[in-house]
């Protein structure tokens, strides 16, 4: 079976754990380990990471099954930059392949963790991750499909939802689709993998938990099947019932060579 998922992030999954300069510029994954604010030095209270590159740094956090990714900040980090004593500018230090070390500051009011008009401290280390952390960033980086046995591993993106499986009504949602498309929604995507389904849009996601498959015809979750129809080689129609209405949804395979990650970066960028 031909790969669909070709990461281009390679460097962000697999850095040197070697130590390097405190001045190094932090790049690739890495997970808040420790929040000084408010309540002093504690762990983490929330299962949040920094994705550090040359052009861009985002913020993906993790809240049971859903993630959100922004760009708030709008900068890159570079660690160690020499800042006047009365400045509140973002400061990253302590900074290697292994952590680093983001200091703010704090304006939120009646915060429970973060003080109001004072510094926060964030410790990030890199090859850290929570249960779920690891499925989203493994599907994100294109490290979902581990085996080829079944062609419906990958990345699909969802046209929509149709009552009846009729040409005619396929090829209207196609025509809807493309007039989404020039109004700049945001896409939306079905990532399988071999035990796990995710969803997810241009700025986040949701974990959809365990799936079974019956060979490359159905999906299977919990009590529910769904039935899986083949249109062609790199489409599909999933069975869909909402509110005691039977439809399917239309799934196309992603094909271009880019991971989630990739397209993510490319959406969040200012």
């Amino acid at each position: 079976m031909k790969k669909f998922f070709v990461p281009i992030l390679v460097a962000l999954a697999s850095l040197p754990l070697t130590s390097i300069a405190q001045s190094e510029n932090p790049r690739g994954i890495y997970k808040m380990m420790t929040l000084t604010g408010k309540q002093g030095e504690i762990p983490s209270p929330f299962d949040q990471y920094k994705i550090c590159t040359d052009s861009i740094s985002l913020t993906l956090t993790v809240n049971g099954n859903l993630f959100v990714i922004g760009n708030k900040e709008k900068i890159v980090y570079t660690g160690s930059q020499p800042i006047p004593a009365d400045s509140k500018s973002m400061l990253v230090y302590d900074s290697n392949a292994e952590h680093f070390t983001l200091k703010w500051w704090s304006t939120t009011p009646n915060h429970l963790y973060f003080p109001e008009n004072d510094w926060c401290i964030e410790k990030y280390e890199s090859n850290k991750y929570s249960k779920i952390g690891k499925i989203v960033f493994d599907a994100l980086n294109g490290k979902a499909e581990t085996s080829t046995s079944n062609p419906l591993y990958g990345t699909w993106q969802i046209v929509g939802t149709v009552e009846e499986l009729r040409k005619k009504k396929i090829k209207q949602l196609y025509k809807d689709r493309q007039a989404d498309t020039n109004s700049r929604r945001p896409s939306s995507y079905l990532i399988l993998t071999p035990s796990n389904d995710i969803f997810m849009f241009d700025k986040g996601g949701m974990v959809g938990g365990n799936v079974e498959y019956d060979g490359k015809n159905a999906i299977k979750k919990g009590t529910q099947t769904r039935q899986v129809k083949w249109l062609s080689k790199n489409r599909i129609a999933l069975e869909t019932r909402t509110n005691n209405n039977e439809g399917w949804q239309i799934l196309e395979r992603v094909t271009d060579g880019q991971s989630m990650m990739s397209r993510i970066m490319h959406a969040n960028r200012p």
